[in-house]
């Protein structure tokens, strides 16, 4: 999979604020993808205004069947910071830094 990479500058103080959005056909449900922020921010999964994943680490992975309905990628940080948005293929693992 390409890697796909976009800034995004937070617009309010600790408020979640959507960074991507993820929608996969249902023939390829099982597809995931990783989202990875720099620096490291919360990001959490919400479908239908419903939290499906949490992430402190910076990183989180979309996909699977919920990915069907729409997944939006959301992102929580200080008003004027800036976050580089990786997506790519799925991660395994947070590397040691």
């Amino acid at each position: 999979m390409e890697m796909h990479i976009v800034t995004y500058t937070f617009k309010a103080d600790n408020v979640w604020e959507t960074v991507d959005t993820c929608w996969h056909s249902p023939f390829f449900y099982w597809q995931k993808n990783g989202v990875r922020v720099t620096p490291p921010v919360p990001l959490r999964v919400v479908v239908w205004g419903s939290v499906v994943d949490e992430s402190d680490e910076g990183w989180i992975n979309v996909g699977g069947a919920s990915a069907m309905l729409m997944q939006v990628v959301q992102a929580r940080g200080l008003k004027g910071q800036m976050i580089r948005v990786e997506v790519g293929e799925e991660i395994s693992e947070q590397p040691n830094d």
